[in-house]
């Protein structure tokens, strides 16, 4: 019995002072490591930005103690979107060690807008794989798109990236609603569909041809179209 209880006493402290040395240890390491030369970045170097200055990411270099050891690319790429309303599509993060220390390359690259939604006088950007973010530092991409509900266009990114890439440069503008798609080009033909939700592929691509056979240049000036392909012609004439 009595060794039974020693064995659970050296046990229980050992295992005390395996939990009061990891505390110990996770309250010195970062200290240690970060009065050491040896952890500080010497040299940064910047690749990749098209929009975002450099000192955006040199300050969020900065804020993780210009420690190598702490900068990884997971959370270079989260405290970097979060002040930059999640414009970074990946950060790639590489570490040089030479006889002046360590220098640390990071590629930063950006998520390029294929159309600028305006929803309550805000400007969001959407890339091509349907992710939206902010940017204070990137001008409107047209084509522009209005909506009064946001979800509109996430709920039904696909039709609404289809919409942008069979008009091409035709499109100028774009109103999402409950009711309705409303696509004005730039010659300033009103095109009115379904809405985006209940809108296909081949729907879509009619579009595009129906645009192309009534020809712009005789004046006209509005279409509408069906989900059963009936087409309503306002102004001008066939050709």
């Amino acid at each position: 019995m009595k060794e039974g209880r020693r064995g659970k006493w050296l046990t229980y402290t050992i295992s005390i002072i395996w939990l009061f040395s990891m505390a110990l240890a996770g309250f010195f390491i970062p200290y240690f490591t970060d009065n050491i030369p040896f952890f500080k970045v010497k040299a940064l170097h910047i690749e990749g930005l098209e929009t975002i200055p450099p000192d955006v990411i040199a300050e969020e270099v900065g804020k993780l103690k210009n420690n190598w050891l702490f900068i990884n690319e997971g959370i270079l790429l989260k405290n970097i979107n979060k002040v930059t309303g999640n414009s970074i599509h990946s950060v790639e993060v590489k570490r040089s060690f030479g006889s002046k220390g360590v220098e640390l390359r990071i590629r930063i690259k950006e998520r390029k807008p294929i159309f600028t939604v305006l929803h309550e006088n805000n400007l969001i950007f959407f890339d091509e794989d349907g992710n939206r973010f902010w940017s204070d530092y990137r001008q409107i991409t047209n084509p522009i798109v209005y909506t009064h509900q946001i979800e509109l266009i996430t709920n039904d990114f696909e039709n609404m990236k289809n919409i942008i890439d069979t008009l091409g440069k035709d499109l100028r503008e774009a109103y999402i609603t409950n009711l309705n798609t409303i696509i004005y080009t730039k010659e300033g033909v009103k095109i009115t569909l379904p809405p985006l939700f209940l809108l296909n592929r081949e729907l879509i691509q009619n579009v595009a041809r129906i645009h192309m056979y009534y020809n712009i240049g005789l004046d006209v000036k509005e279409m509408e179209i069906s989900m059963e392909g009936l087409v309503i012609i306002r102004g001008g004439k066939e050709k």
